[in-house]
């Protein structure tokens, strides 16, 4: 009586293989897919104001000069970036210049040059160029 359950446990067995590397090695067919990393962001940090040309000449000067105004009471020193960003480097010369003219709005709220820092940047997924304007 005491073969039967050992018996009957073997029995049950006879259908297992052992498993090896053999049994977890990927199909022959499986190609293995290499992730794509996301896009890196252009600058992790939120911009102050973001400037959108899709029209030739926005109207940004009262939110920028509320933008500066808010920054410069939390810091009397605030510096600020302003980055022109734009598809592609074919129009690099509108680029900076809608850049110059950012700075010159915020230098009109008696902000030194020395504090505002200019630059510009690609970012290929952008549909239409912009203006950034950071605050260090």
């Amino acid at each position: 009586m005491r073969l039967a359950p050992l018996l009957l446990a073997l029995l049950a067995f006879t259908g297992c293989t052992l498993i090896d590397r053999r049994t977890f090695a990927p199909a022959p067919e499986a190609k293995a897919q290499v992730p794509t990393p996301p896009p890196a962001a252009i600058d992790p940090r939120t911009p102050l104001v973001t400037i959108e040309y899709t029209v030739a000449a926005p109207d940004y000067q009262d939110l920028l000069n509320a933008a500066v105004r808010a920054a410069e009471a939390r810091d009397a020193q605030v510096q600020f970036d302003v980055i022109s960003v734009m598809k592609d480097t074919s129009d690099v010369t509108s680029g900076m210049q809608r850049a110059t003219d950012v700075m010159r709005a915020i230098m009109r709220n008696r902000v030194p040059a020395d504090r505002i820092h200019l630059g510009v940047r690609t970012d290929p997924l952008l549909t239409s160029p912009q203006v950034r304007v950071y605050v260090r």
